[in-house]
């Protein structure tokens, strides 16, 4: 099936661009869209739904859980290589922070000495940020 660059697909992308920082439920990006009055035409949730799927499937934004809920956030992709390296999600704000690599490989090397376990280095570390512990 033929992927449309729609204006609302568009202005989908602009909203999760502007706020890169951050990762959201498809209910607090349709209700964030809808208030900023710069949005013409906000996407209803059901096409916010449509097309952040689509986006996960291009890898163009990333879907995480939120806490231990059943929950998903989702969040722009980096432009970064994001493969190498873990990532640490704050449950509080949910800012999605990238792990120095060397620190990436010197937790996974551990685990691996020491627990037996092989980590996978895609996966997100919860927990509370630096700005939201303060």
């Amino acid at each position: 099936m033929a992927k449309y660059n729609t204006e609302q697909r568009g202005e989908l992308l602009s909203f999760l661009s502007a706020h890169s920082d951050s990762a959201f439920t498809v209910s607090e990006i349709t209700d964030c869209m809808r208030s900023d009055r710069s949005f013409k035409k906000p996407p209803a949730e059901s096409t916010v739904y449509r097309l952040i799927k689509e986006l996960v499937g291009e890898g163009r934004v990333k879907r995480t859980v939120s806490g231990c809920s059943r929950e998903f956030r989702y969040q722009l992709a980096g432009q970064e290589d994001c493969g190498g390296h873990l990532h640490m999600k704050c449950s509080v704000c949910g800012e999605l922070l990238h792990m120095q690599h060397e620190s990436s490989e010197h937790l996974a090397e551990r685990l691996l000495e020491e627990e037996g376990f092989s980590l996978d280095t895609g996966m997100v570390l919860t927990g509370v940020c630096n700005k939201c512990r303060s």
